[in-house]
């Protein structure tokens, strides 16, 4: 029995032992860890932010471009985040929020000291289990000011001292608001409400349990446990959030067993655009980036003055033409070529590269046919083309030539070429994306906003904006300007010009220069609003030596062209040489015919709204008001020096008068004319009376454009190729530029009614001779009527002006 007591006694004294070394090693290691932690806070202080920037924090919110009448056309920024205050977030997922991540949140001042001391016990025993006891407002640094992830002593002494900071600066709420609004959630989208709508296309307040408890689980890890990614672990973790609700009290047994075994309900769904329309976003932004900075980024919304239809109008009459320009002039071989012998993940990988765009999808060739293909698509499923989604692709050579029809799949195509393929009624057809670009601008000329803006085929295959970035030759489409600096300067619609050859001679060229009309015919003795119609050539030349070229230059700047690099030679009449002009330069040029003859701003942005709701940049541009003048009882005349500032007594800025309002209803008549009876006839099949335009197509067909107006609205069209090639010798501005420009108008103005045009006064309308435009007499059966400027009118002069009919003129006597 003693020996038994001994050896009890000797057991338990050693137990006695080993717990209070135990103790004693743990105390050590506390006050080891409080004196190093002491320290750190000593040296690492001073790296920190200061707490008071997480009070005026602002979230990193996508910039969102819209239509003057709110329909969204383009979001910008990395982050998805969508701002929500504390009190309209859930009370469920705040609740399931505390329960897992920090249970102890609303009675700890930061650090969790219990759970912390709790983890360095156990880390001393297990030191391969890796704990984090991060509180709440331990995890707010990482998120907001962008400390490493990484697991390391530095990191976490960094967000404890941070939390400390946090904590005696901001109230729980505050806190508990911020973390819910900045937390990732995988997919680009960050805080609660972003994550809903990522998930489930919901706000936060209309979920399930299931679905709050899900999100208040996602941020341990949102890349890979969210329920897309990740979804063993992301149900795990949501139905340990269920566990801890339901230990908390939070929700009750039936509502825990009842949400514990319902399935994952997530999916991806994207940000939705009303509209894509990247072209006239990119300005806008780029605008505004220039104006704030990255501050743009901060939940800024941009109002553009983009009209929602015409946009959408815009963009499909472009790419509709340009697809059907390209299948004219043939197939031009495969984009790739791939070895259709790899494995099919290596070619889906390798097919993964190339982008789809609009509907044209990439595929390779995976066998062929005598009359038929088979193609992998980029999802893993083959199809079949037929012939006639084959036939179509003759061979593209140079210069716009085609080669012969093909006769069998194998003339087009090889094993392992990397094509476009898209479903067209039913069946797949082989496509390619086009090599010609286009452009078009829609302004108002009345205010200015340009409501259209297209740079291109497409913003995903050539971000470079032929709308307002290129520059290029307008052709005839320049004559307009040379014709209203000719009625400036006295001469009249009715006025006779020879359309005949001309020789100049010139010492700076090689040899003589002998300009032709298209078609090589000459027409005679020829009135200039018959000259404009039919775009002749000689005829603008002719007008450009009989005002004076000088003249002619001297009066442009009133439409906005810059004149300081423009040749001093006939080119100026033909809108050829070294001219060249944006079409958005074009569009505003244009609308001062269109408005009557004033000169407009043309612009995107209407408003900028910032985060809290308020307009915080809201530019005032020029209106036209020929109200304003008549209200004024001021003669419409430029050469009084009457401008919109002369009478202006309003805030609201008044666009200046350029060009004589007796002018402008000229021009509009002759332009009307075009429309009628002239290059631009084809529009009659819109059915209208009150359009009016002008062609142009510079030599080889490099470039081809229409330009043309209804008294609310002008719209811009160009047509060519990035490296300047020629179109095709069965291609003009009356060809694709005008059909794009029909089909955009034709929706434009759908619910339009005709507009007449309206007459000044010092406007006379006066019986002529068609043949010499003089006044005609009262037995004249083919006299034709005209418009004239009163003290122009025929029926004071004693004889009509008749241009140079010369047939050798020295540029020196032109400028």
């Amino acid at each position: 029995m003693g020996t038994i007591a001994w050896l009890r006694t000797s057991r338990h004294g050693k137990s006695r032992g080993l717990l209070v070394t135990t103790a004693w090693i743990s105390g050590v290691v506390v006050c080891a860890f409080v004196v190093n932690l002491a320290a750190l806070f000593l040296y690492l202080d001073p790296q920190l932010p200061e707490a008071e920037a997480y009070r005026h924090y602002r979230y990193e919110t996508p910039l969102r471009i819209l239509t003057r009448d709110g329909k969204l056309i383009a979001e910008f920024g990395e982050r998805r985040l969508i701002p929500i205050a504390l009190r309209d977030a859930p009370d469920l997922y705040l609740q399931g929020v505390i329960a897992t991540e920090d249970k102890r949140f609303y009675t700890h001042s930061g650090i969790d000291w219990i759970s912390l001391a709790n983890d360095m016990v156990e880390l001393v025993f297990e030191p391969e289990v890796v704990r984090g006891a991060s509180t709440i407002t331990m995890q707010l640094p990482r998120n907001v000011a962008d400390l490493s992830r990484d697991k390391t002593v530095i990191r976490k002494v960094k967000e404890m001292l941070l939390a400390l900071k946090i904590e005696r600066e901001l109230t729980k709420d505050e806190i508990l608001e911020l973390y819910i609004n900045v937390v990732p959630f995988g997919k680009r989208a960050y805080g609660v409400k972003a994550a809903s709508y990522t998930y489930y296309n919901k706000p936060p307040n209309e979920l399930t349990l299931p679905q709050l408890a899900m999100l208040a689980g996602v941020p341990k890890r949102p890349e890979a446990g969210n329920p897309i990614n990740g979804p063993e672990w992301a149900l795990d973790r949501r139905n340990l959030v269920l566990r801890r609700m339901r230990d908390a009290g939070v929700i009750t047994l039936d509502e825990y067993e009842e949400a514990v075994v319902t399935p994952i309900t997530a999916k991806v769904y994207t940000r939705q655009l009303d509209l894509h329309a990247p072209y006239p976003a990119e300005i806008a932004r780029k605008e505004l980036l220039n104006l704030y900075g990255d501050d743009i980024y901060t939940g800024f919304s941009i109002y553009t003055s983009i009209d929602f239809e015409q946009q959408a109008a815009a963009q499909q009459a472009i790419r509709n033409e340009l697809e059907a320009y390209d299948r004219t002039y043939g197939y031009r071989g495969p984009e790739g070529r791939m070895d259709v012998t790899m494995p099919v993940e290596s070619i889906l990988e390798e097919l993964g590269t190339y982008s789809a765009i609009y509907d044209f999808e990439p595929a390779v060739v995976l066998s062929l046919e005598t009359r038929s293909a088979k193609v992998l698509r980029a999802n893993g499923n083959e199809e079949t083309i037929p012939w006639q989604g084959i036939s179509w692709a003759k061979r593209a050579l140079d210069d716009a030539y085609v080669g012969a029809a093909p006769s069998e799949a194998s003339d087009v195509l090889s094993v392992g070429d990397v094509v476009r393929t898209r479903m067209e009624e039913g069946e797949w057809v082989l496509g390619q994306i086009p090599a010609v670009s286009g452009a078009l601008v829609a302004v108002d000329p009345k205010t200015g906003g340009v409501s259209a803006l297209v740079g291109g085929y497409s913003f995903e295959v050539n971000q470079y904006n032929h709308a307002t970035q290129a520059r290029r030759q307008p052709g005839s489409s320049f004559k307009p300007f040379v014709y209203s600096a000719a009625l400036h300067h006295g001469v009249t619609p009715a006025t006779v010009f020879l359309d005949a050859p001309l020789v100049f001679e010139d010492p700076s060229m090689e040899g003589s220069y002998r300009p032709k009309n298209d078609g090589g015919t000459y027409r005679g003795p020829t009135r200039l609003r018959e000259a404009l119609m039919k775009s002749i050539n000689l005829v603008s030349i002719r007008v450009l030596t009989s005002v004076g070229g000088n003249k002619v230059i001297d009066y442009l700047p009133r439409f906005g062209f810059d004149t300081t690099q423009m040749p001093s030679n006939t080119q100026v009449a033909i809108g050829g040489g070294s001219l060249a002009y944006s079409p958005l330069e074009m569009a505003s040029a244009y609308s001062v015919f269109a408005n009557g003859g004033y000169k407009i701003q043309p612009h995107l942005i209407e408003k900028v709204i910032g985060r809290d709701g308020s307009a915080t940049y809201e530019p005032k541009y020029p209106l036209v008001c020929n109200e304003c003048e008549e209200a004024a009882g001021l003669q419409a005349s430029v050469d009084d020096g009457l401008d919109g500032t002369d009478f202006n007594e309003s805030p609201q800025l008044l666009a200046p008068r350029v060009i004589d309002a007796r002018n402008a209803f000229l021009m509009n008549s002759m332009l009307r004319d075009v429309v009628r009876r002239g290059t631009g006839s084809k529009a009659l099949e819109l059915q209208r009376d009150d359009l009016a335009g002008k062609t142009g197509t510079t030599d080889e067909a490099l470039d081809t454009w229409f330009n043309g107006f209804h008294p609310e609205l002008v719209a811009t069209v160009w047509v060519g190729f990035p490296q300047q090639q020629s179109l095709g010798r069965f291609e003009y501005g009356s060809t694709r530029p005008l059909s794009i420009w029909m089909k955009f108008m034709e929706r434009a103005l759908l619910d339009v009614p005709d507009r007449p045009l309206r007459q000044p006064n010092g406007i006379v309308r006066v019986r002529i001779d068609p043949e010499t435009g003089q006044l005609a007499s009262h037995a004249q059966s083919d006299a034709i009527f005209e418009y004239f400027r009163d003290e122009n009118s025929p029926a004071g002069l004693a004889e009509g002006r008749r241009g140079v009919d010369s047939d050798v003129v020295s540029p020196e006597n032109i400028f």
